[in-house]
């Protein structure tokens, strides 16, 4: 009987803390449970009044195994590069970019800076902003934000997870940016978005015209009409990809324009993550204080004893 999480206390409140912890004790309960001897609904996940039929819009239970053992690689794989929503990534990486060029930005050099993305990003967006009002913003809303976030990445060259507290939320400068930063939609983007495997196309297709409905509330018949007839394709996923793209572009003051553009996100789905996400993943955990230690000893994982890999695990996560 999984949770059902509330979208006020999800974005307005520190409650968002438990949308991970509750379920994960919940599934250790229903193991222990199971374990006692208390049985559960076989047919839970695709009965009419079971799993899928609450917390799916379009309920598709064949896509569970569709492919089971040849259609699913470990390649396929995103990687969280930066702290947030997956809607801010492309956005964020095209601001670092920016921040290389340009080198130290104040606020007042900036007349306005513009964010075009997909429906996605400007869906997230909007819903987040109505509870962005500055550093005392919270936290669930704060991570969904695409201004915040675009402005501290012009201004420092990075965002990271220190950017979420004090004294870094209290800079005015980066606020004073942010009431800069605006978002456009990007048609171009918003198909790419669901041309590509996640986080949208893959079950659109699968749902045929059964997504029609789903897809008119989420952006009206111009979506509709923009993405044209729907039919599963049963593509193998070695080539996936997660187009989640912005283009970020910052006009100054002086009269210079700067823009940058990037489908991918860094460390998404797609081609360039397939070659580099070893070094992504590595370089992410070194960022976040994970020692060297593991990091230099993952690619022996796969031989590890279990004593081995228990101290390894230790090492990783506890030390």
């Amino acid at each position: 009987m999984p949770n059902w999480p509330l979208m006020r206390a999800f974005l307005a409140s520190d409650a968002r803390l438990f949308n991970t912890f509750t379920p994960v004790r919940t599934a250790m309960d229903a193991c222990d449970a199971a374990y006692a001897g208390l049985r559960g609904a076989p047919d839970i996940v695709e009965h009419e009044d079971g799993f899928l039929a609450r917390f799916a819009t379009v309920p598709l239970p064949q896509a569970v195994a569709k492919g089971l053992g040849r259609r699913w690689h470990t390649d396929t794989l995103s990687f969280k590069m930066h702290p947030g929503g997956p809607g801010i990534d492309a956005a964020v990486d095209c601001a670092a970019e920016i921040h290389r060029e340009l080198g130290g930005l104040r606020p007042e050099d900036v007349a306005e800076v513009v964010v075009e993305a997909s429906l996605y990003t400007l869906f997230a967006g909007e819903r987040a902003a109505r509870y962005v009002n500055g550093p005392g913003s919270p936290l669930g809303a704060l991570v969904l934000d695409v201004p915040y976030p675009v402005a501290t990445t012009l201004l420092t060259g990075e965002f990271t997870v220190d950017d979420f507290s004090s004294p870094h939320l209290d800079d005015p400068a980066r606020w004073a940016l942010a009431r800069r930063v605006r978002l456009e939609h990007d048609t171009e983007m918003t198909r790419e978005l669901f041309l590509s495997d996640a986080p949208f196309g893959e079950a659109v297709r699968e749902a045929g015209e059964r997504a029609v409905p789903w897809l008119r509330a989420f952006g009206g018949d111009e979506l509709v009409d923009l993405l044209g007839p729907l039919s599963a394709d049963d593509r193998d996923f070695s080539r996936a990809a997660k187009a989640t793209g912005a283009r970020v572009t910052v006009r100054l003051t002086d009269g210079r324009t700067v823009s940058r553009t990037r489908l991918i996100p860094v460390g998404a789905a797609g081609p360039e993550t397939r070659v580099r996400h070893a070094d992504l993943v590595r370089e992410k955990f070194l960022s976040v204080g994970g020692p060297h230690e593991v990091s230099d000893s993952v690619d022996r994982l796969h031989r590890m004893r279990p004593g081995a890999l228990r101290r390894w695990i230790e090492a990783a996560f506890l030390d």
